[in-house]
């Protein structure tokens, strides 16, 4: 994304949000688009650099959820983007609604001062937006008593006990106080943590607390966020990385770009991906999501939909290698062995990747 300029009329030190936008817009908008449009106020009435990436990041949102978001405003009539001929979003305008009134659709003016130059990795908004935990506390035995008087915390320890399967050291007490009391974590919020390690073979308390300022970072405050957040490390992604030979780690961001696109984009079940990656594995002998995207997207390109269509697509394959080839000229069959100039068989080598891998399949 290029620069982007955010503009409007208020200049105070202060976010201030028109009731008409509360009356009559925010109750047609969802969460997201909300979001979005407070957090522009935000950075309008502050000055502050922003970029769609910048705010995606901000609320874990993809970009194209945030232009998304950012479209839907725009035909409300209560913004106006700019883009350049490239058709690069450069530009957010606000309309001032207190000037509006019940006038949605007026026109935002192009020659108004711009009132911030919006970069797309600026330092200013980066450190502003950091994230720094809390200091974990070291609780006193008077301290820890108080925290198991309370109703929630005494059943919190007991289903966290279950969970890992042995009584709870002081430090592990302490670990999960420091969830509920610093981070501000609910009983439900922490006791579904610890079912989320627990289930991906991860009982360490330290691995947990890690767990937890992660989430705190991300500004995640309850269970169905949470939920949505760990949805991208379901099972069939790591049945996807193991398929790669990785195991023992989270993917990465790379990594689930591209399951994500096979899942989403080309609307492949995991067996199909699993298969590609194994005859990635076969040809390359290291994980290679970018080799497996080629056979992915030929399979694709010839409407693979289910498993038994690849099996139809290797026949086809193997049925034109054994047809014999004939020549133009002559109309007998083509020689099946090239001269053993290993000079001439060095020039003519090419690597199709479709074809070397329905090759290995047959050893």
């Amino acid at each position: 994304m290029g620069e982007i300029t955010l503009s409007g009329n208020c200049t105070l030190d202060v976010t201030i949000v028109s009731n008409l936008f509360i009356d009559e817009y925010m109750r047609l908008a969802n969460d997201a688009q909300i979001k979005i449009y407070l957090f522009l106020l935000r950075c309008m009435s502050s000055n502050m650099p922003v970029s769609v990436s910048i705010i995606a990041d901000y609320f874990n949102y993809t970009e194209k959820d945030v232009l998304r978001a950012l479209k839907y405003w725009e035909k409300t009539g209560i913004l106006a983007l700019e883009f350049d001929s490239s058709k690069n979003l450069i530009g957010i305008k606000l309309q001032d609604l207190n000037s509006k009134k019940s006038e949605h659709t007026a026109e935002v003016s192009s020659k108004e001062t711009p009132a911030a130059i919006l970069i797309e990795k600026p330092v200013s908004l980066q450190k502003e937006l950091s994230f720094t935990p809390p200091e974990k506390p070291a609780y006193s035995a008077d301290q820890l008593a108080v925290f198991r008087e309370k109703k929630d915390i005494s059943q919190l320890l007991f289903i966290a006990e279950q969970y890992i399967g042995k009584p709870l050291s002081i430090a592990e007490i302490s670990t999960i106080l420091y969830m509920y009391d610093s981070l501000h974590f609910s009983a439900e919020l922490i006791e579904y943590l610890i079912e989320y390690c627990v289930s991906n073979k991860k009982k360490s308390m330290h691995y947990m607390e890690k767990v937890a300022v992660s989430w705190a970072e991300q500004g995640i405050n309850d269970v169905a966020t949470a939920k949505k957040n760990v949805s991208m490390y379901r099972k069939e992604v790591f049945d996807i990385l193991k398929a790669m030979g990785l195991s023992g780690r989270n993917p990465v961001e790379p990594e689930l770009v591209f399951i994500k696109k096979w899942t989403d984009t080309y609307g492949f079940d995991t067996q199909i991906i699993i298969e590609a990656c194994n005859r990635t594995m076969k040809v390359t002998h290291r994980p290679n999501f970018e080799y497996a995207d080629t056979i992915l997207n030929n399979w694709k390109k010839n409407h693979v939909r289910h498993y038994a269509d690849i099996e139809v697509l290797d026949q086809k394959f193997k049925s034109s290698k054994e047809k014999p080839a004939v020549t133009a000229k002559t109309g007998t069959k083509a020689a099946t062995n090239q001269a053993s100039n290993k000079f001439i068989n060095f020039d003519q080598r090419s690597y199709d990747y479709s074809a070397l891998e329905q090759d290995m399949l047959k050893k």
